[in-house]
């Protein structure tokens, strides 16, 4: 078995043969393939011969090395040699028959595939066929021949079996190394057909450089003669080859090269270098020097210099272009010296600078001053700036760079800070050694200064909390700032580049933008409030400001576009408009909007020639809903008043609260007084209907003031004023009810008006006086008490009635001066009585609710001047209403005045709120039983039983009572007789000045009870 085995072994030698007689790897041959299709014969060729020769196992079932040769093929010769030595292969083995003849054909295919599969791997990983390794070789012909056996199992089991037993070590020891050796031997080929190709192409190279190149070659031997010259360096020269190959190059060296020439040369020859490269001067035939640039390398056998390579490019034209370059050079330092830009020179070795006027005019000085020595400059320069100048002179000088150059600021001798550039250069040496530097001084303050601007706009540009954008005349977005990005979600790269019309809002139209571009095109600018679209679909208000930068000719080249985010601003601004114009409690506008409303309403009116109503509506007994339900209780009142008068109206008129419990509505286009009327009967109505407040029900009615414009008034302020009059006037005649104002209420307010410019006169001149009523106990007719009664006489008027000016006072805040001037009075009177007569009077002194909340720190001055008085002096008449107020307030001062002696007597009881509860809650001393009882006590009976039952209810507090408004005897007896205490009225006095009541009633224990 072997020895078949051997013999196809040895055939596939051939196969080497064929690999290197046919320019297979050729690729730029015309006849590549025609060469293909003939090494694919060849190889078919051989694998027929190899098949002729095989070891037969049985009829028909044969073993050859085909497919070694076939997968060989495929690694080393490509696609189309082996697929058609595998056509060729296949058809032979179906010649030959037999059982195995398809097994056959598998194995070739087989073979053939796998070579050209493993070559296409190779190439797609660019590996080169020529490096193919030993272990490579192994494992690709295992793969090939393990594929091979495997198609053995295709025979029938015991035959399959038998079979691979007896090939499968034959196979896999002896046809792996076959492959190993062809695979070693055909890259070997490959290798060196590469190799030899190589060289051919260098020796092309160095023949056609040699021969036709633009620069000079010459090969010398280690005794410097020219062994080989190239026509270019004959010509360089002006030599014939002839007769440079009779010379040495050192006779053509020009002298003064020809020690560092041969310094070099030598260092080649020891080994310490391999090349080198000098510039050189030649003497050519002419006697001319010829500048050369010179590269020098050598060819060593056995550590032994055997030839030496030189090449030589002629540097002339250098040479005198930097000949030219140094004329320019002086060319030049004669221009900057008649330049502004100064010039100086340092001599090193005398270490000497000296410089031009124009560097003296830098530094604020004369010439002379300055060339007194180099430190004139030097100490000029700024502290911080110094040692960098000196440093990079330093550097310049050792060699370190090419040139010095600095930039740094000096102090003039003025003072004044500038900015100074500094160029220079060493313009010559001696033994390697510098002697002169030269150099230009520049002002470049106003460079500086540009430079600082343009870093700070770049600056504010970068770091600006404002996006910036810039776009071109077509809307291209150009560059933006970080600020852009932040606030409009996009990244640079998803914007640049990008149109403006990316941001646009759905908000405006096509023609609200063109528009903006007219008016941009117009004055060059535009700036206002606009809708823009983020990254994520959310629209922002913005102000954004666009500014044109102009092209040439005035053409509009690109637009800047600065904006900022206002939508939280303008959220801010509403919510504070809203605040502003708007009531919190109701959402009715308020005042403030209000006089705005009707003075657009005003307005309209005239231009229509049109009326309008304003109605001013009061609510009757809020107060008394708010204090005994409770404020929050008032408050859902007024919300459910609001809404009740919206519904009372149309949806054009206008409806606001001004504060409290009063309100205000415009009826616009008010064409007949019917309908205002009949708007102002469903308001009576609606606002009359119950409230419902938590648990209680409530009820109210309103007051209604009606003015009309133009008829009563053309200004806001006028008809609301108006309004307001007539309002007060349908809660005097009843509440419930409308009234339209008359000249009579505007006589009525001018009348007010003067009366409180006279009362505030009178408070401030103590224009008043006091009268002094008498209080008589019935059971014993003393006088023990008396009520003070502030009078007014004025000059023009006569009498006023404190029943006409007191509720002035109150509403004008004038109040608290009056009544602290009748308190000082009062208790300076009966001081002044009880030191004059030995009597102590209690004088009873009404104070206002309004006086008695809000009197702040008089209460206290109060408490201090009751010092003056023995206890009781003094007693405070209030009226039942302040009992009421829940302010602890009002308890607290009630108790202060009982600690000090002061009683309080509560004014007009029967006539307000009674309760038994605020009768125990409060220390009251007196009740007074009002006038309207006492008037027709003796006639109505019914008055008779709520004196008597007033009168025992109030001992059986602890309480004492005083009837007023006694005018007859019967009235007095009948007091009398239903144990009343204290009785007061014209039947026994009218009120009179301090004198007289002092000579009637203090000179007298006994009142006799007629009247005078």
């Amino acid at each position: 078995m072997f020895l078949p085995l051997v013999q196809n072994a040895a055939l596939l030698l051939a196969l080497i043969l064929i690999y290197d007689a046919i320019p297979l790897n050729r690729n730029n041959s015309r006849y590549l393939a025609w060469w293909q299709l003939l090494s694919g014969v060849l190889v078919g060729g051989i694998c027929i011969a190899v098949m002729l020769t095989p070891w037969t196992y049985s009829p028909g079932l044969i073993f050859d090395s085909r497919s070694v040769l076939l997968c060989m093929a495929g690694l080393f010769f490509g696609g189309i040699p082996t697929l058609l030595a595998c056509v060729i292969a296949s058809l032979f083995r179906l010649y030959l028959g037999g059982e195995g003849a398809f097994i056959g054909i598998g194995v070739i295919w087989t073979s053939g595939l796998v070579g050209i599969g493993w070559r296409k791997w190779r190439n797609w990983n660019r590996q080169s066929l020529t490096h193919i390794s030993y272990l490579e070789l192994i494992i690709f012909s295992l793969l090939a021949h393990v594929l091979m056996l495997l198609w053995m199992l295709l025979l029938p089991a015991t035959l399959a079996v038998d079979v691979i037993s007896r090939i499968a070590l034959p196979v896999l020891l002896l046809f792996p190394l076959v492959n190993i050796l062809m695979g070693k031997l055909l890259s070997r080929r490959l290798e060196y057909e590469i190799a030899q190709r190589l060289q051919l192409q260098d020796d092309f190279l160095f023949r056609s450089q040699f021969n036709v190149g633009n620069y000079g070659i010459s090969i010398s031997s280690p005794e410097h003669r020219f062994l080989k010259v190239n026509p270019h360096f004959c010509y360089m020269l002006g030599y014939s080859e002839e007769e440079l190959l009779h010379k040495t190059w050192d006779s053509l060296t020009h002298p003064d090269d020809m020690d560092d020439n041969i310094s070099n040369f030598n260092r080649m020859m020891s080994g310490e270098i391999e090349r080198y490269e000098l510039e050189k001067r030649f003497i050519k035939k002419n006697g001319q020097v010829l500048y050369t640039h010179v590269t020098v390398s050598c060819q060593r056998s056995f550590h032994q210099v055997q030839l030496v390579i030189a090449g030589y490019i002629d540097i002339g034209a250098a040479k005198e272009a930097q000949r030219a370059l140094a004329v320019s050079h002086a060319e030049l330092e004669l221009v900057l010296a008649s330049s502004r830009l100064g010039y100086w020179m340092w001599d090193l070795v005398s270490d000497q600078i000296s410089n031009d006027q124009q560097t003296a005019v830098m530094l604020g000085c004369s010439l002379a001053e300055l060339n007194e020595g180099k430190q004139v400059w030097l100490n000029a320069i700024v502290n911080e700036d110094r040692v960098e100048t000196f440093h990079a002179l330093e550097q310049h000088i050792a060699g370190i760079t090419p040139a010095y150059r600095n930039e740094y600021r000096i102090r003039r001798t003025d003072g004044e800070i500038r900015w100074i550039r500094d160029v220079g250069k060493v313009m010559e040496r001696k033994e390697g050694k510098p002697v002169k530097i030269c150099g230009i001084h520049q002002d470049i303050t106003r460079e500086k200064q540009r430079e600082a601007s343009l870093k700070l706009a770049a600056s504010v540009y970068e770091n600006s909390s404002e996006a910036m954008s810039v776009l071109n005349r077509h809307g291209k977005i150009l560059n933006i700032n970080p600020a852009f990005c932040a606030i409009m979600g996009y990244r640079d790269e998803d914007i640049i580049g990008k149109n403006i019309s990316l941001l646009k809002s759905e908000r405006y139209s096509a023609a609200d933008f063109h528009a903006i571009k007219k008016e941009i095109g117009k004055y060059q600018r535009w700036q206002g409030e606009l809708w823009v679209r983020r990254h994520d679909g959310q629209e922002i208000i913005t102000w954004l400001t666009i500014n044109t930068i102009g092209g040439k000719k005035g053409e509009p080249k690109q637009w800047v576009a600065l904006f900022s985010d206002i939508t939280e601003k303008k959220h801010s601004e509403q919510v504070i408009w809203h605040q502003a114009n708007y009531d919190p409690l109701t959402g009715l506008p308020n005042r403030r909007m209000l006089l705005d409303q009707l003075y657009h309403e005003i307005q309209r009116a005239h231009r229509r020639n049109s009326k309008l109503a304003l109605l001013f509506l009061d609510l009757d007994f809020f107060k008394e809903v708010n204090d005994t339900l409770g404020h929050d209780m008032g408050d859902q009142l007024l919300i459910q008043t609001a809404a009740r008068l919206r519904e009372c109206v149309r949806e054009s008129d206008f409806v606001a609260r001004l504060g409290g419990d009063e309100f205000t509505i415009i009826l616009s286009d008010a064409i007949s007084s019917q309908g205002i009327e009949r708007v102002a009967a469903q308001i009576l109505a609606r606002i009359a209907e119950p409230y419902k407040l938590g648990d209680e029900t409530a009820y109210i009615s309103v007051s209604i003031g009606i003015t009309l414009y133009p008829d009563d008034g053309d200004a806001e302020d006028v008809l609301l004023k108006h309004a307001d009059q007539a309002m007060y006037a349908a809660k005097e005649q009843g509440r419930n009810r409308y009234h339209y104002f008359t000249d009579s209420m505007q006589q009525q307010a001018h009348y007010r008006m003067r009366l409180i410019q006279d009362l505030r006169s009178a408070v401030e001149n103590s224009a008043f006086q006091l009268s002094y009523q008498p209080i008589v106990e019935l059971a014993t007719g003393k006088v023990t008490k008396a009520e003070a009664l502030i009078r007014w006489h004025h000059p023009q008027r006569g009498q006023v009635s404190p029943a006409e000016f007191i509720p002035v006072a109150e509403d004008t805040g004038l109040i608290f001066a009056i009544g602290n001037w009748v308190f000082h009075q009062a208790v300076k009177q009966g001081a002044q009585w009880r030191e004059q007569f030995g009597t102590a009077v209690q004088i009873s002194i009404n104070k206002s609710p309004i006086q008695f909340r809000d009197e702040g720190s008089r209460f206290h001055e109060w408490l201090q001047t009751l010092q003056q008085l023995p206890d009781g002096g003094i007693c405070i008449e209030i009226t039942e209403g302040l009992l009421l107020d829940t302010n602890m307030a009002v308890s607290e001062k009630l108790l202060a005045y009982r600690d000090a002696g002061v009683q309080v007597s509560l004014d007009d009881f029967g006539t307000g709120y009674s309760s038994l509860a605020y009768l125990k809650k409060f220390d009251i001393d007196y009740l007074k039983i009002d006038q309207s009882f006492t008037k027709n006590i003796d006639n109505d009976a019914s008055n008779q039983t709520l004196c008597e039952a007033i009168v025992v209810m109030a001992h059986k507090l602890g309480m004492k009572v005083i009837a007023e408004g006694v005018e007859t005897a019967a009235q007095a007896a009948l007091l009398q007789r239903i144990n009343c205490d204290y009785a007061q009225g014209y039947f026994y006095s009218r009120p009179v000045p301090a004198a007289e009541f002092a000579a009637l009633y203090l000179q007298s224990s006994v009142v006799d009870k007629r009247s005078e």
